[in-house]
C-alpha cells in the first residue's frame, strides 16, 4: 500500500490546514500544562495523605497558587524542597507531624478603567496602598506595573473615598486585559482629602480640612499597646497628652480633660475609662475610624473648647461571619460580626476585667498606681497599736451592639448601643483596745449609650442624615459605718438627649455645602447625702444651626473650608462661632495651612477634693450657670506647613489659644486656691513639630511640642501664674520595624515636669479663725522633675488553619521602671503629741508593667 502525503504546496486550502494544525498543537500543549499543574490545596492534600502530616496555611492565599503535581515517591523533605525551589514557598516544621506554610509575595501588574455608572463616562481615580499613591489618567485608566497581589487599594475620586479593592480579586479572570470597573457615585463615602498618609504611624492620616483620622483596620502597633486603644493612639499626636498617664484624661494644648468632647457615633460620652481612667472604655474590636480636631473644628460639632474626638463604629456589612476572642492580663474580650442577610447585620462585642490573680503584674501595677496615697492603701494609719484588715473587689465590663440595615441602595438605618460599668468595693475593719469598727465603701460608674442613624443618598449630589440618641452617665459613692448605723451617699448623674439633622449638597466637583440642626437636652443631678436629701438638678437646652462650604480653588491647589455655628442656649445669649481652614499646595510635596475657630462649652467638670470617698479624686459634671460657672468661650488660631520628600515627612504648626470663663474651683488645685472661687482665663501658645522617615519595613517618627500656658485671674494675687498643664517641652520618639508576620515598636516619651506649689518652708503653719493653715508660695511656682518613659511592644500574627488566625501581642510599659512624678501637694496632719505638721504627698507614675495579649480570630 502506498501512502500519499498531502503537502501545503499541493493543497487548495493551505491556510485552513495551517490553522487546524496550530489549534491542535496549542490544545495539546495547554492540556499537557494543565495536567502537570494542580492547585496548591490539592497538592497538599496528597502529601498529607501519603506522609501522614498536617499543614497550616492561609487558605485564601493558597487559592492563588498552582503547583506541579508532587512526586510522592520521594521523601517528604525532597517533595517540599521542590515547592521551595520552584515556587519560593517556605515550610517550617513545627513538630514531627505539623508543618506551617509561608507564601511569597506574588508580584503582578494591575490595570483597570473606572466608569461612572450614571454618566457612563470615565472617572479619574487616586489609589493609595501601603503609603504609595497611584493616579489614573484623565480617561480613568489606572495602571500599575508591579504590585503584590494581596495588597489592598484604597480608591479616591476628587478627595472622596470610594471603596477598597484587593488586587488578586480585581484581576481574577481578566486574562491580562484592562477591564472596566463601575463606580456608583451615590455610594461614595465622602471623606476629607488626605494630605499626609501614615502621619506619625500607619493608619493615621492628616486631611486638608484640618482633621486627623485614625483608621483602626490599617493601624499598626505602637509602643505600650497590646491592642489599638484609640484614646492612647491619639496621645502620640503633637499637642495631645495625658499628663496623669491615663487613657481617658486627654489634654490638648494645655486644656483640661473636660474641655475635650468625646463622641461615639455622634453620642457624647461622659465616661471613657476603666480602672479610673488607666484603660480606655472603648472596645477596639468594632471601631472603624476616629476623627480628631485640635483647631478648625467642623461647625456640626459643639462644646469641647480644646478639641473633639469622634469615634465611629463599624457600619459596613461583611459577606461572611467574622469575629474573635482574646485575653490579656487586664481583661478578656470577644467580638462577632454576623451578616444575617446581604442587607442586614448584627455586630457585638464584650469585655470584662480579670481581677487580682496570683502574680498578675498589670493588676498589681494598676492597683498600686490608682490607689496610692488613699485610704485604700492606708495613707493616714500610722498608729502601730491599731490592727487593720481590708478586702477589695474591683471589676469592670463593657458591651456594645450594633444593628446595620441597608434598606435600599440609597437608604441605611443603623442602631448602636453601648454600656460601660466600673465598680469598687472596699471594706475595712479596725481593731484597737478591744473595740472593732467596720466600714463598707462602694464606688460605681455606669454609662448607657444608644442611638439611631438614618442616611439617604438622594442622588449623586444630595445626601441627608438623621440622628437620635440618649446618653446616661451615673457615678455614685456610698459609705456605711456599721457601728454608728450611718450611711453617706453621693451621686452625679447626667442624662442627655440629642437630635441631629445633616445635609450635604455638592454643587459641582469644586464646591459643596453642608448644613444642619442639633437639639440637645442635658439634665445633671447632684445628690450629696440621702439622709438630709441635699440634691440639685439643672437642665440645659441648646438649639444649634450650622453651615459650611468647601471650595477647591486654583486648579485644586487650594482647599477653603468656611463655616459657622449659631447656638441658642437656655439662660445664655446666642453664640455665633465662625470656623475656617485653608490648605494650599505651594508645590506637589509642600502644603501650608491656616485654621481658626471660636467655640463655647456648657457642660463642665468640677473636682471636689473636700468630698472624696477613700481619698480618691471625685470629679463631677456640672452645667454652666452664668454666675459661679460661666459659659466657657474659646478662640484659637494656628498656622503650619507639611512637607514630604523621598520618604521624609515634616510637619510644623504654631498655635495660640485663649479660653475665658474658667473657675479656680473647677481646676483641681491642691494649694491655697483649693477652696477659692475666681473667674478668669488661660492662654496657650506654642509650636508643634514632627518629622518622620519611612522605609520598606521601617518607620520612625520624632515629635516635639513647646507650650507656654498661663492663667489670669484679676481678683487674685498674683494675677498671672502658670497653667496646671504648662509643660514647656514634650518629646515623643517612635520606631517601628516589620519582618514578615512580626512587628516590633519602641518609643520614648519625655516632657518637662508639671507645675506645683511649694510651702514657704516645712514649718509654715499659721493659726487662723478657721484653724491652722499651710502657708504657700505663689501658685505653681515650681515644677516636678522631668518625665521620661521607655516602652516597647511586639505583635506576631500567623494563620492556624483555613479558618483561624492567631495574634500574640507583648508590651513592656516603662521598661526601665523609671519613677516619674505626676503630682505633689501638702496635707496638714496631727501626730501622737497633738502637734500639727505638714505631710508631703507625691503621686508617682506606673512602674514597669508587662502585658501580653492572645487573640484567636476567624
Amino acid at each position: 500500500m502506498k501512502y500519499k502525503f498531502m503537502t501545503l504546496k499541493n493543497n487548495k486550502y493551505p491556510f485552513i490546514y495551517f490553522c487546524f494544525l496550530l489549534f491542535f498543537w496549542t490544545h495539546c500543549s495547554l492540556a499537557q500544562n494543565t495536567e502537570d499543574t494542580i492547585t496548591f490545596e490539592q497538592a497538599i492534600s496528597q502529601i498529607e495523605t501519603v506522609f501522614e502530616v498536617k499543614f497550616s496555611y492561609n487558605s485564601n492565599t493558597a487559592k492563588r497558587f498552582r503547583v506541579s503535581t508532587p512526586n510522592t515517591n520521594q521523601t517528604l523533605t525532597q517533595t517540599l524542597r521542590m515547592f521551595s525551589d520552584k515556587e519560593n514557598i517556605n515550610f517550617t516544621l513545627v513538630s514531627s507531624r505539623y508543618i506551617t506554610v509561608k507564601f511569597p509575595k506574588k508580584m503582578v501588574s494591575f490595570c483597570a478603567t473606572f466608569i461612572d455608572t450614571q454618566t457612563a463616562k470615565p472617572i479619574p481615580i487616586t489609589a493609595i496602598s501601603e503609603n504609595k499613591t497611584y493616579n489614573s489618567n484623565s480617561g480613568g485608566v489606572l495602571s500599575i506595573d508591579s504590585i503584590a497581589d494581596n495588597q489592598v487599594l484604597e480608591l479616591f475620586s476628587q478627595g472622596q473615598f470610594i471603596k477598597e479593592i484587593v488586587i488578586y480579586k480585581a484581576i481574577a479572570n481578566t486574562k491580562g486585559r484592562c477591564p472596566l470597573l463601575f463606580i456608583n457615585p451615590e455610594n461614595i463615602n465622602k471623606l476629607p482629602t488626605i494630605t499626609l498618609s501614615g502621619y506619625i504611624a500607619k493608619g493615621i492620616e492628616k486631611t486638608k480640612k484640618g482633621a486627623v483620622t485614625i483608621k483602626n483596620d490599617d493601624f499598626e502597633i505602637l509602643p505600650s499597646l497590646t491592642e489599638p486603644d484609640v484614646l492612647q493612639i491619639a496621645q502620640v499626636l503633637p499637642g495631645i497628652q495625658s499628663y496623669d498617664e491615663t487613657a481617658s484624661n486627654i489634654n490638648i494644648r494645655a486644656g483640661g480633660s473636660d474641655e475635650v468632647i468625646i463622641l461615639w457615633n455622634d453620642i457624647r460620652m461622659y465616661q471613657t475609662g476603666h480602672f479610673f481612667g488607666l484603660i480606655s472604655a472603648l472596645n477596639p474590636n468594632l471601631i472603624d475610624n476616629v476623627i480628631i480636631y485640635k483647631n478648625g473644628t467642623h461647625p456640626r460639632y459643639s462644646e469641647g473648647v480644646s478639641g473633639v474626638l469622634h469615634i465611629y463604629p463599624t457600619n459596613s456589612i461583611d459577606p461572611e461571619v467574622t469575629g474573635g476572642v482574646g485575653i490579656n492580663l487586664a481583661s478578656t474580650n470577644a467580638f462577632v460580626k454576623i451578616p444575617v442577610t446581604n442587607s442586614f447585620a448584627i455586630h457585638g462585642s464584650g469585655r470584662t476585667s480579670i481581677n487580682n490573680g496570683v502574680g498578675n503584674p498589670i493588676y498589681t501595677s494598676f492597683f498600686k498606681r490608682t490607689f496610692q496615697n488613699t485610704e485604700v492603701t492606708n495613707l493616714n494609719n500610722t498608729q502601730p497599736e491599731v490592727l487593720r484588715t481590708t478586702d477589695e473587689d474591683f471589676n469592670f465590663f463593657d458591651i456594645s451592639i450594633s444593628a446595620l440595615w441597608d434598606i435600599s441602595p440609597k437608604d441605611k438605618l443603623n442602631y448602636h448601643f453601648m454600656t460601660i460599668n466600673n465598680g469598687l468595693e472596699f471594706n475595712e475593719r479596725l481593731f484597737t483596745g478591744g473595740i472593732s469598727t467596720a466600714s463598707f465603701n462602694v464606688i460605681e460608674q455606669n454609662t448607657l449609650l444608644g442611638g439611631f442613624n438614618y442616611q439617604r443618598n438622594w442622588n449623586q449630589k444630595l445626601t441627608t442624615g438623621l440622628h437620635y440618641s440618649n446618653s446616661t452617665y451615673k457615678a455614685s459613692t456610698q459609705n456605711t459605718q456599721v457601728e454608728q448605723a450611718s450611711q453617706e451617699f453621693k451621686k452625679n448623674q447626667v442624662k442627655e438627649q440629642t437630635l441631629k439633622f445633616d445635609t450635604n449638597y455638592s454643587i459641582n466637583d469644586d464646591l459643596s455645602i453642608e448644613a444642619g440642626y442639633q437639639y440637645t437636652s442635658t439634665t445633671i443631678d447632684i445628690t450629696e447625702d440621702t439622709n438630709t436629701s441635699e440634691s440639685s438638678s439643672k437642665r440645659g437646652i441648646t438649639n444649634g444651626f450650622y453651615a459650611q462650604t468647601t471650595a477647591q480653588l486654583f486648579d485644586d491647589k487650594t482647599t477653603l473650608t468656611l463655616g459657622a455655628r449659631v447656638t441658642n442656649l437656655s439662660n445664655f445669649n446666642t453664640q455665633i462661632e465662625p470656623r475656617i481652614t485653608i490648605s494650599h499646595a505651594l508645590k506637589k510635596q509642600w502644603n501650608v495651612f491656616l485654621s481658626g475657630e471660636k467655640k463655647h462649652q456648657n457642660v463642665l467638670q468640677f473636682t471636689a477634693n473636700e468630698n472624696q470617698l477613700l481619698g480618691i479624686q471625685n470629679k463631677q459634671w456640672i452645667l454652666a450657670d452664668g454666675v459661679q460657672n460661666p459659659l466657657l468661650k474659646s478662640g484659637q488660631a494656628s498656622f503650619g506647613t507639611d512637607y514630604t520628600l523621598k520618604k521624609w515627612t515634616l510637619n510644623a504648626e504654631v498655635f495660640y489659644k485663649k479660653v475665658d470663663g474658667i473657675n479656680t474651683r473647677n481646676l483641681g488645685f491642691r494649694n491655697q486656691l483649693e477652696n477659692a472661687q475666681a473667674i478668669g482665663n488661660y492662654t496657650s501658645q506654642g509650636l508643634e513639630i514632627s518629622i518622620g522617615k519611612k522605609l520598606k519595613n521601617f518607620t520612625s517618627w520624632l515629635s516635639y511640642t513647646y507650650t507656654d500656658s498661663n492663667y489670669e485671674f484679676k481678683t487674685l494675687s498674683p494675677i498671672r501664674f502658670p497653667n496646671n498643664f504648662n509643660v514647656t517641652h514634650c518629646v515623643n520618639a517612635i520606631a517601628t520595624y516589620t519582618l514578615k508576620d512580626f512587628t516590633v515598636s519602641a518609643g520614648v516619651n519625655y516632657h518637662s515636669g508639671l507645675p506645683y506649689t511649694t510651702t514657704v518652708n516645712q514649718g509654715a503653719i499659721t493659726n487662723t479663725n478657721n484653724g491652722p493653715q499651710i502657708q504657700y508660695n505663689s501658685p505653681n511656682n515650681e515644677t516636678l522633675k522631668h518625665y521620661f518613659r521607655t516602652n516597647i511592644s511586639g505583635v506576631y500574627k500567623t494563620p492556624l488553619d483555613d479558618t483561624f488566625d492567631a495574634v500574640v501581642n507583648l508590651s513592656l510599659l516603662n521598661l526601665f521602671d523609671t519613677k516619674n512624678e505626676l503630682g505633689r501637694y501638702y496635707q496638714l496632719q496631727t501626730n501622737n503629741k497633738e502637734e500639727n505638721y505638714i505631710n508631703t504627698v507625691t503621686q508617682f507614675s506606673l512602674g514597669f508593667t508587662p502585658n501580653i495579649s492572645l487573640q484567636l480570630l476567624f
